[in-house]
C-alpha cells in the first residue's frame, strides 16, 4: 500500500457529525476522491470502526485512528494520529511499531522537529483557518503553511483547519498539495462532488 506521502485528500470522519447518514456520506466521499480517512470519536467504537474500516477497504483508502493507538493496532487499522496533548508521538511510535503509520498534529516549526525526531511519518499542520470544529478563532498567519511544509520535508504535510472549495487556494498558494477535511465534507449534500472539487484544485499548479 502507497504510504501517507501518496495521499492527497484526508477525510476526517466523526460519524455524529455529518448532516445526513454517515455511512453514505462516507461512501459518497469516498466515491469523490478521499484517498485517505481517519476515524475520529470520542467515545470508543470498535463496531463503528469496523464498518468505516470495511468501507475504505473495499475502496482502497487506508484508516487512520485518531487517538487511540491500542484501538488502532487491534483493529488492524494503517496507523494511528497524535495531537499535542494526546498519548506522546514517540509512545504512539512503539505502540504502533514500525509497519503502521503515526500521524501528529503541528502547530509551529518546534512541534513539527519535535514529531520529526519522535518517529512520525506525516503531519497535520494549522489550523490554516478559524474553524468551530476545534474551537479555533484565529487561523495560522500568511506564509505559515509554506514554512511548515519546507521544515517537515521529506515528511508529508496535511494542512488542516477551515479548508473548504472556497478556502482551499491558499493552501495551494502555500505550495502544500495535501489537505485534511471535516465539516467541508460532512455537512455536505453532495460529498462526491465537493471531494472531486478539492482534488482538481490541489492539483492546479
Amino acid at each position: 500500500m502507497a504510504g501517507p506521502g501518496a495521499r492527497r485528500l484526508y477525510l476526517l470522519f466523526t460519524p455524529a457529525a455529518c448532516s445526513g447518514d454517515p455511512w453514505w456520506t462516507l461512501r459518497e466521499a469516498l466515491r469523490g476522491g478521499v484517498d485517505l480517512v481517519q476515524w475520529r470519536v470520542k467515545q470508543r467504537d470498535p463496531a463503528g470502526l469496523r464498518r468505516a474500516l470495511a468501507l475504505c477497504t473495499e475502496a482502497g483508502v487506508p484508516v487512520i485512528v485518531n487517538d487511540d493507538v491500542e484501538l488502532a493496532v487491534a483493529a488492524g487499522a494503517a496507523g494511528a494520529h497524535v495531537g499535542q496533548g494526546d498519548l506522546p508521538a514517540a509512545a504512539a511510535r512503539a505502540l504502533l511499531g514500525p509497519d503502521r503509520w503515526l500521524g501528529v498534529s503541528t502547530h509551529s516549526t518546534a512541534e513539527i522537529d519535535a514529531a520529526r525526531a519522535a518517529g512520525a511519518d506525516h503531519l497535520g499542520f494549522g489550523p490554516l483557518f478559524p474553524t468551530a470544529t476545534k474551537g479555533y478563532t484565529e487561523g495560522q498567519p500568511p506564509g505559515a503553511l509554506r514554512e511548515a511544509v519546507v521544515r517537515a520535508t521529506p515528511l508529508p504535510v496535511f494542512a488542516i483547519g477551515g479548508i473548504s472549495p472556497a478556502t482551499v487556494a491558499r493552501v495551494v498558494a502555500e505550495g502544500c498539495r495535501r489537505i485534511a477535511v471535516s465539516a467541508a465534507l460532512l455537512q455536505a449534500t453532495d460529498p462526491a462532488g465537493v471531494a472531486r472539487a478539492l482534488r482538481a484544485a490541489l492539483a492546479t499548479t
